[in-house]
């Protein structure tokens, strides 16, 4: 039959060992800015954009648009993605992208 003391100091290790993996198993790699993440931005057909991060960083894709006839500027932004996700946006015209940006989230 176990003794109290042993069954006590049993409890203790696996109570122990469980909260170690328990905790080694939550652990994150860090998010990096986007400017250190390799982040990718593309022209669509000069209308729309998209962007992507090969590190794991929060990134949106941030359009500048022109309206015409009477030219002013106007921003567009795609959805918040995290690392390789792609956020996609685009311009209301045809022809309208004059930039195309990713941004941190």
């Amino acid at each position: 039959m176990l003794s109290a003391k042993r069954l006590a100091a049993g409890a203790i290790v696996a109570t122990a060992t469980a909260a170690t993996v328990l905790a080694g198993g939550g652990v994150a790699q860090a998010d990096v800015p986007v400017w250190q993440a390799n982040c990718h931005v593309y022209n669509i057909f000069n209308t729309g954009g998209m962007a992507n991060c090969e590190l794991p960083a929060w990134h949106q894709v941030k359009l500048t648009c022109v309206a015409w006839p009477v030219p002013f500027t106007y921003w567009k932004y795609g959805p918040v993605h995290y690392g390789q996700n792609q956020s996609w946006a685009s311009c209301d015209s045809p022809g309208a992208l004059v930039r195309v940006e990713v941004i941190q989230a």
